[in-house]
């Protein structure tokens, strides 16, 4: 497994995911009584999906595995025993939450700028809001996001980022003047020089913000505002943030732009998403049929 992951050409990020995934494989194997066969990886696959996980992860696990086992036959080690051995359809509600409407959007944003004041830690987290709904960044996006990261262009202040599946920081979102204004808030409140954009104020103070605590904070301040359902969640402001770039007039190319996405296909989910809501041909038919005007 470790000269496969030397051979592989995946980026480094991709790299880690693949070691973890195949060592994880590899304590499954190391306990079966025989060599493993093809229904032995089919029998792991099903073991994941018995566990719950999510069809993403399964379907992730399964691409490593079958990669594996296909350089593993072509060099002369052993049988392919994951040929055609079939992933797990990827159900659209496991990647895209719901979004919030606009009305919930400003009352999320002045909910937390409200409480602002009352401290550090509520000002860290009404920047670090406002920055997710408007950007539509990624939780890791901003757990690895340094103050050195937000830099002048071309009369604008950006925040560069490492993107998924990206090595580097070679890509950058644009900040409102009303975002930066609240970060550079929060930095002189701060007062320090910590690397990190986001960091820890209590326990291990000035050690870099996680991405599951960034996540767990949205979810309180969600909770606050009254929307407490696991389709809300930091991801949902991600997909806020595409949805009010649509209701603002944004075309499908300006939103993959502002998303990052690598493919127009993925954007178009949110668009149609969005169609189907304002588009409610079932209560159209419903009222045709029940005969009323």
């Amino acid at each position: 497994m470790d000269a496969y992951l030397e051979y592989a050409d995946i980026k480094l990020i991709s790299r880690a995911n693949y070691r973890r995934i195949l060592y994880k494989f590899a304590d499954y194997i190391n306990d079966l009584p025989n060599l493993p066969t093809r229904k032995d990886v089919i029998n792991y696959r099903e073991s994941l999906i018995n566990r719950g996980l999510k069809s993403t992860t399964v379907q992730n696990t399964i691409v490593c595995i079958r990669n594996f086992y296909r350089w593993f036959y072509a060099n002369g080690y052993g049988p392919d025993i994951a040929v055609n051995v079939k992933g797990m359809k990827i159900d659209a509600s496991t990647f895209r939450k719901e979004a919030l409407s606009s009305d919930n959007s400003k009352r999320l944003v002045e909910a937390t700028r409200a409480e602002s004041e009352i401290n550090i830690f509520k000002l860290r987290n009404y920047a670090v809001i406002y920055l997710l709904i408007t950007t539509g960044l990624r939780t890791i996006e901003i757990e690895r996001a340094d103050v050195q990261d937000i830099v002048m262009l071309n009369d604008t202040y950006v925040l560069y980022i490492r993107g998924k599946g990206h090595d580097d920081k070679d890509s950058y979102v644009k900040l409102g003047t009303e975002v930066y204004e609240v970060i550079q808030q929060y930095l002189i409140a701060r007062s320090d020089e910590y690397k990190p954009l986001f960091i820890n104020h209590r326990r291990d103070r000035g050690q870099r913000m996680k991405a599951d605590n960034i996540s767990v904070i949205v979810k309180e301040e969600l909770r606050r505002i009254g929307i407490d359902h696991s389709n809300f969640t930091a991801h949902s402001l991600r997909h806020t943030a595409a949805t009010l770039s649509f209701e603002l007039g944004a075309n499908i190319e300006d939103t993959q732009h502002l998303l990052r996405h690598t493919s127009p296909t993925v954007t178009q989910r949110y668009l149609n998403s969005i169609n189907k809501k304002k588009k409610n041909f079932e209560q159209l038919i419903s009222t045709l049929l029940s005969g009323k005007d």
